[in-house]
């Protein structure tokens, strides 16, 4: 080792240091690392769930198991991409009594626009409509314009606040670490009767519209009816309950809901006033086009379960439902996941798994392809716990991108044994597993998850590269310095991206 060498080793090594102790200072949420064994799985109905230790909720963010023995006729479809618009426009267009849409993105570009359109026009009609965004993911000048075009047709657009006000809602003010908490689920629910989830926000690049490689993202949804949808509802309205008491909470003059009231008393004076917007009319007119796919057709679920995790909580339920499926896998475990950054716990489960013959299989992104390059530097680092030399371990493969005219892969979903299914907002990460409010729903239908292992095999790592043992080697100690001091500063950004 190179004197250079050495002090780039200490210097990881102290960095690490610092960030254990102020994480334990600040009070981190548990780790789904502290979860135990699995006895089963999560779509039987004997599992036994690790509820939270917060006294305030216990196991009251757990949803029941949905069946088809108990009479249960829920359904679930695969959509991606324009497909995945197209199911959402059409929802809007037939919706008659509720719409309710939280995501982390819900951008002001075309795609943002149109929908916001709609939302407007459904309001005027007298349909209920209820939109949740993260407060510190959209705050470009448009998206807020937008934003405020929503509130003052009289949609409630929880995480947002006029002038760059979001932090007067925040849980605690002046603590960084509390706003570090952010909201990445994604739920789309019209009428109590149809829902969305996956990992799909409202942008652009999450529906492939632009023709421009990298603004044509790789994601994974899937469209929900039946007795399921219920549970979508009650987690979409906790979240905005929460939302609405925090405000609540506060003096009534920093209760932004307070001032909205008064603007709205005189909602006539402005009701004339347009907001200026700037849009791609190509861009537009693909938006558009999208409204008029053809539908996809469901499949009958087996069983099913709707999952919500938040750590402000200290819930864990998706990371268990994780590590439950894969101690539970006998042939197949197949992982696309954007932000794979995995924790011991999970690392030993899939290592675990592939010693004892099953194949295991992670798709993720190379530094190319992922939006956050950093992410990717810090995946790299981690690919040599899970593979063996002789081959016999975790197959790792890293979407191209570029490469192949694609963005992004942004899906977060698993498949094990050609049967049982995982597909939501959560990634294998830090973030998600002790920050991030997250959303996903695991099922049990053989028809539909051959259709996701299809496009798993066929579609997805026929555009990625598998990693070898000698390059899982040399990306988790680099030897060249650049790299070095790539994975240096990696690491410390891992929770905070």
């Amino acid at each position: 080792m190179t004197a250079v060498e050495r002090i780039v080793d200490a210097m990881r090594c102290a960095t690490v240091l610092a960030l254990g102790l102020l994480a334990l200072a600040s009070g981190c949420p548990r780790s789904t690392s502290g979860v135990a064994p699995s006895k089963g799985s999560v779509l039987d109905a004997g599992y036994v769930w690790t509820c939270s230790a917060d006294a305030r909720v216990g196991c009251d963010g757990l949803f029941a198991l949905r069946q088809a023995s108990d009479g249960d006729t829920s359904t679930a479809a695969s959509i991606v991409g324009q497909a995945a618009l197209g199911a959402r426009l059409r929802s809007l267009e037939h919706a008659k009594r509720s719409i309710r849409i939280q995501a982390l993105i819900f951008s002001g570009d075309e795609t943002g626009l149109h929908v916001s359109e709609l939302l407007k026009q459904k309001k005027a009609e007298g349909v209920d409509v209820k939109v949740i965004v993260d407060a510190a993911s959209n705050l470009d000048w448009q998206t807020q314009w937008m934003y405020f075009d929503l509130k003052r047709h009289g949609i409630e657009v929880e995480g947002y606040e006029a002038l760059y006000l979001e932090w007067l809602t925040a849980e605690k003010l002046l603590d960084p670490l509390h706003a570090n908490k952010r909201f990445h689920d994604k739920m789309w629910v019209v009428d109590d009767e149809f829902a969305i989830v996956g990992g799909l926000n409202i942008a652009n690049e999450y529906f492939r519209v632009d023709d421009t490689p990298l603004e044509r993202w790789m994601d994974q949804d899937v469209v929900l009816r039946g007795p399921i949808v219920e549970d979508v509802v009650a987690a979409f309205d906790r979240n905005y309950a929460f939302f609405k008491q925090i405000k609540a909470d506060r003096p009534k003059l920093f209760n932004p809901d307070n001032a909205w009231k008064l603007a709205r008393a005189v909602q006539d004076k402005i009701d004339g006033v347009d907001i200026p917007y700037w849009a791609d009319e190509g861009l537009t007119a693909a938006v558009e086009a999208t409204a008029a796919l053809p539908p996809t057709t469901g499949t009958a679920l087996q069983a099913a379960r709707f999952l919500q995790s938040r750590p402000r909580f200290e819930e864990t339920y998706i990371g268990e439902a994780y590590l439950a499926q894969i101690a539970e896998a006998k042939q197949s475990i197949l992982i696309a996941n954007a932000y794979f950054i995995p924790s011991r716990q999970l690392t030993r489960a899939l290592v675990d798994a592939a010693a004892r013959g099953v194949e295991v299989v992670v798709l993720t992104n190379s530094p190319e392809s992922n939006d956050i390059a950093q992410v990717a530097t810090m995946s790299r680092h981690t690919y040599r716990k899970l593979m063996k030399e002789d081959g016999s371990g975790v197959r790792v493969a890293e979407w191209i991108g570029p490469d192949a005219d694609e963005g992004t892969l942004h899906a977060k979903f698993a498949l094990f044994d050609g049967m049982d299914a995982i597909v939501g907002s959560y990634n294998l990460d830090p973030r998600s597993e002790t920050l991030n409010s997250e959303t996903a729903v695991a099922v049990r239908s053989r028809q539909l998850v051959q259709q996701l292992e299809r496009h798993f095999r066929d579609d997805l790592l026929a555009k990625a590269r598998t990693i070898t043992w000698t390059e899982a080697k040399a990306f988790h100690r680099p030897r060249e310095i650049r790299a070095q001091f790539e994975l240096l500063f990696a690491l410390p950004l891992t929770k905070w991206l």
